[in-house]
């Protein structure tokens, strides 16, 4: 399953190519290719997700794939 989104960011019009969840009481952080049906999710460019930094103290776990040529900068970076 894969929706089509832009970035979640606020003023980011990136298109998606990964997506965060996160569980507080867990304190991790996912980072998956296409959304699942568990918890909230939010939608990431390739510029976000890899400079995406968890709280202190939080676990990161990045399940992406990775695929050659799927990074697309944020839109503010694009001239």
């Amino acid at each position: 399953m894969s929706r089509r989104a832009l970035c979640a960011r606020p003023g980011c019009q990136g298109a998606t190519v990964a997506w965060l969840t996160y569980d507080y009481a867990g304190q991790r952080v996912w980072l998956d290719d296409s959304p699942s049906d568990a918890g909230d999710q939010w939608a990431l460019c390739g510029g976000h997700a890899g400079r995406l930094r968890p709280p202190q103290g939080w676990a990161l776990v990045d399940r992406r794939v990775v695929r050659p040529g799927r990074y697309e900068p944020p839109a503010s970076l694009v001239s």
